[in-house]
């Protein structure tokens, strides 16, 4: 078979002729063609859809003097004949040519000749193919420094001059006191004593540290503080997924390996490493819970509007915390840099660009797990919007379980089993795979015109069912708390919380026979079946764990995920969340040719993309993300 990718010298091309040199990104469809061997071979891999890329979709680096030099060499006759069409119907590629429209020019005059070149390298495998050039670079790089970009850079100046004034402003609070026996810590963990004051502060590089590092206040803070393990150990998870998708995303030099790993029980684990986003919901439930208890028992009885300010003031707080720094991280995301990579920068980078440019209003209203999917700004923006339509929901259903409180078990179970049924349901109307399939074309493709993704994986109503075995979690662990009842001393609760352990990791591979089976119509109804168990039985067991682990079960475990470092990487996860695959795009964006995809690359990647996402999860906590909720406290 013709390879996957096959690149010109990027910066020999754009680097060898005095007069504007062009390099162009181009993508192709190999016609069929049933008696040539190549096409059958083509055919014969990529049938296996779960496992292997589609073969017959090609990237091109072409460098278009090189291209043009080498079909003036052929006769006119000839060259024509290498012309074979223009790439129109792949609705995978037009998705990217209506976001690059600046490149009609560039499709316009050099789309035939790029075909031509693309058909004279897959002459010795006497293959054709149609082609469309996505995007083409040149020798000048002119960088658009626009209203967004001004906006960017403004935004920042403006953040960094309000914590160094605000930094000094506090210094000089310390230094006024005068007093010798009052530590930094002293000072900077006090609350101001007025307004002004605290307004003042807000910004305090030195404050907002301690403010970071503080130990958990109160016995609820103390008994969940290992929760920032869990939170930082499913973020190396998702940076760990994440990086590998977007190395599928980029050129492989070897997709035969990951193609084959996909065929054995290690690649199952890493199809069922989606569950950890399960993780994310049953924490953010819980908590989500664990602050309506609190309002909840201090108001025994309430009225419609006080159940409506209540309603309002958690939605409002909470789309405060969570948006003014995912804001600022959509704004970073659409401004254009200087292409400081190679001939797939613009393809992985730009890409992100001009799709938070176009709709990253849609993911400031958290619909975009919803709205135009195909040209989703901050992909992994999906889990923000499909939680927050989550915490919504169970915000009032728990509502709903205070005003009728003989009521509460019923429409907690009904509420369960409505949400574990309409899993299966969506799963056997559509005819879905029983578990999130990311094959490597779908993750190639930047999961574009998957529908298994946008109505299996993303939408909320697919993952409540384990949202809200994070709010049951919350109120069990309050029963046991409020009650003083000694779980930890029970030996059959003991010995069920160390077997969800194994369990759980025998649950990863359960999905295997549906991953390797392909005749999906017969197993439909047990696909159905599994679908709707798979996620909710990892957030029914996690929640289990995480109730064992708040009542001191655990032992070494408990211990280790209660140590000091993980009360600052977990509360970084978030900001870590909001930028890690940012910074992963740059990273491989800037690979100038396909690399070998074996475990030393790709775990350099990772490790590197989540120690880059924690540095600069740390320097948006300290400009942003802690000031905005020292000033949220002032509106409570």
């Amino acid at each position: 078979m013709p390879p996957l990718y096959d690149f010109d010298d990027y910066d020999r091309c754009l680097q060898e002729f005095d007069h504007l040199s062009q390099y162009c990104f181009v993508r192709a469809d190999v016609l069929a063609q049933p008696n040539v061997a190549a096409w059958r071979v083509i055919q014969d891999v990529s049938q296996y859809h779960k496992h292997h890329f589609d073969h017959g979709h090609l990237y091109f680096g072409i460098c278009m003097d090189w291209c043009r030099t080498q079909i003036d060499a052929l006769g006119e006759k000839e060259a024509d004949a290498l012309f074979k069409g223009i790439l129109v119907n792949n609705t995978k590629v037009n998705t990217y040519l209506d976001l690059f429209k600046s490149e009609e020019e560039n499709r316009h005059l050099l789309n035939s000749l790029a075909n031509q070149c693309v058909n004279l390298r897959l002459q010795k495998y006497e293959l054709s193919a149609e082609s469309v050039i996505e995007y083409c670079d040149n020798s000048i790089k002119d960088v658009q420094f626009d209203a967004w970009n001004f906006a960017f850079y403004a935004v920042v100046c403006v953040l960094t001059l309000c914590v160094l004034m605000s930094s000094l402003f506090d210094l000089y609070l310390k230094h006024k006191r005068n007093n010798k026996l009052l530590t930094d810590r002293d000072h900077y963990t006090a609350a101001p004593a007025d307004l002004a004051t605290k307004l003042g502060v807000g910004f305090s590089m030195a404050r907002n540290w301690y403010r970071l590092n503080q130990q958990p206040s109160g016995r609820m803070g103390r008994e969940l503080r290992f929760l920032d393990c869990y939170k930082f150990f499913c973020m190396f998870l998702v940076i760990f997924a994440h990086t590998n998708w977007v190395l599928y995303e980029s050129a492989i030099s070897n997709p035969q390996d990951p193609e084959r790993l996909l065929h054995t029980y290690a690649g199952t684990i890493l199809v069922a490493g989606s569950l950890v986003t399960v993780t994310f919901f049953v924490i953010g439930g819980l908590l989500m819970t664990l602050n309506w208890l609190i309002v909840a028992k201090e108001n025994k009885e309430m009225s419609a509007m006080e159940y409506l300010v209540t309603f309002l003031k958690f939605n409002i707080f909470r789309y405060l915390r969570l948006t003014i720094p995912y804001g600022f991280v959509i704004l970073w995301s659409g401004v254009y840099f200087d292409n400081a990579g190679g001939p797939m920068f613009r393809h992985i980078f730009e890409r992100e660009q001009l799709s938070c440019r176009k709709n990253g209003w849609i993911n400031l209203l958290y619909l975009n797990n919803n709205l135009r999917t195909n040209e989703r700004c901050m992909l992994q923006g999906w889990y923000l919007a499909s939680d927050t339509q989550s915490f919504v929901l169970s915000i009032l259903i728990l509502m709903l379980a205070h005003k009728f409180v003989n009521l509460r078990k019923w429409i907690f179970g009904a509420t369960l089993a409505f949400f574990v049924f309409i899993s299966g349901l969506t799963t056997y109307v559509n005819k879905f795979c029983a578990l999130f399939l990311p094959s490597p074309q779908i993750q190639r493709d930047s999961f574009i015109e998957s529908r298994q993704f946008n109505e299996f994986y993303v939408p909320f109503h697919m993952n409540f069912g384990c949202y809200f075995f994070g709010v049951l979690a919350a109120l069990i662990y309050d029963h046991i708390s409020t009650n003083g009842l000694k779980i930890k001393e029970n030996k059959l609760f003991h010995i069920m919380f160390y077997v969800l352990i194994p369990v759980g990791i025998l649950w990863l591979f359960s999905g295997h026979i549906f991953l390797q089976y392909y005749n999906e119509e017969d197993v439909r109804l047990w696909a159905s079946i599994y679908a709707s168990i798979q996620r909710n039985f990892w957030g029914l067991g996690l929640a289990a764990f995480i109730v064992g682990m708040a009542a001191k079960c655990g032992w070494v475990l408990r211990k280790f995920c209660c140590l000091p470092i993980f009360r600052i990487l977990g509360r970084l996860t978030y900001g870590a969340f909001l930028v890690h695959l940012l910074i992963c795009r740059v990273v491989i964006a800037t690979l100038r040719e396909p690399i070998y995809f074996g475990t030393g690359i790709m775990f350099a990647f990772i490790i590197f993309t989540l120690a880059a996402s924690y540095v600069l999860s740390f320097v948006l906590a300290i400009l942003l993300e802690l000031p905005a909720s020292s000033y949220m406290k002032l509106l409570r």
